[in-house]
């Protein structure tokens, strides 16, 4: 048998030293990432439970990677596990989303100021074909592409920004970002004002004006953050007995319009479902 010839890397594809292959995600992250999109996307509610069992029987898998998986979320903030009771969905409070919203008028202001200087003409058209896309949505009520096209948009921009550490720590909490935008917009009667307000973010970055892109998209989340509180304030007028928080009937009763919206939407054409 003949013993094979040394191979010869060619010095422009020889590996770097210390460098890993990129690895296939384990179960346990696929199936994280199966849950955390069910909760962005509303179709598991807030508070809810995840029983461990159940959730490895819908999967097809053993309870071990399902366990990891609630581990991972738990990290994220998206579930929480209380002692004798297992897991559940975090129910998005007022206060969390105070703290949600503060959080990214700070990073996306600043990823906004540094971003107007250094986005390029390929990189708004891109944030335009994304704009458009979200009007589309809108004028036909399709509420989850919209949250999704929200939720692109903003993230282009922070990583546009040019700033890796901002970036990563704006993607430690993108669980808590799709929660967030999948709560708030829904408070919108209007869905065509999502879409104005990002369109004021994209003029401003355009401008180049560093400060202007920052006050611009603070004010667009502050907004969005006075809406949520102003229609919670209204709510907690009306008194009335309430076994359940107030920010969580409200997000209840907006996913009801939302579906409402999407239902007349099939009657006139076939929904586009985000992925």
């Amino acid at each position: 048998m003949a013993i094979p010839g040394r191979t010869v890397v060619p010095r422009a594809t020889r590996p770097l030293s210390g460098v890993s292959p990129i690895a296939f995600r384990t179960i346990a992250e696929q199936i994280a990432g199966s849950i955390r999109e069910a909760i962005a996307q509303g179709r598991i509610a807030p508070a809810a439970r995840l029983l461990e069992l159940s959730l490895a029987r819908e999967m097809g898998t053993s309870r071990a990677p399902v366990r990891e998986a609630l581990s991972q979320l738990e990290r994220e903030g998206l579930v929480v596990k209380e002692p004798n009771r297992g897991a559940r969905v975090v129910e998005l409070t007022e206060e969390t989303v105070r703290e949600v919203a503060s959080l990214r008028g700070l990073l996306e202001g600043f990823a906004a100021s540094l971003a107007a200087e250094r986005l390029t003409t390929t990189e708004f058209k891109t944030l335009d074909a994304i704009l458009s896309d979200m009007d589309r949505a809108a004028q036909r009520g399709e509420y989850a592409r919209l949250v999704e096209l929200d939720y692109q948009f903003h993230a282009f921009i922070c990583r546009a920004s040019g700033h890796r550490t901002l970036y990563e720590t704006w993607t430690v909490i993108s669980g808590k970002v799709r929660l967030y935008l999948s709560t708030t917009n829904l408070m919108y009667r209007d869905l065509k004002a999502v879409v104005r307000g990002h369109g004021e973010i994209l003029a401003a970055l355009r401008s180049r004006d560093k400060a202007r892109a920052n006050r611009v998209m603070q004010e667009h989340l502050g907004e969005m953050l006075n809406d949520f509180v102003a229609k919670v304030a209204r709510t907690n007028r009306r008194g009335g007995p309430k076994p359940q928080s107030v920010t969580f009937q409200e997000s209840r009763r907006a996913r009801r319009l939302a579906v409402a919206r999407l239902s007349r939407g099939e009657s006139l054409q076939g929904r586009k479902r985000s992925q």
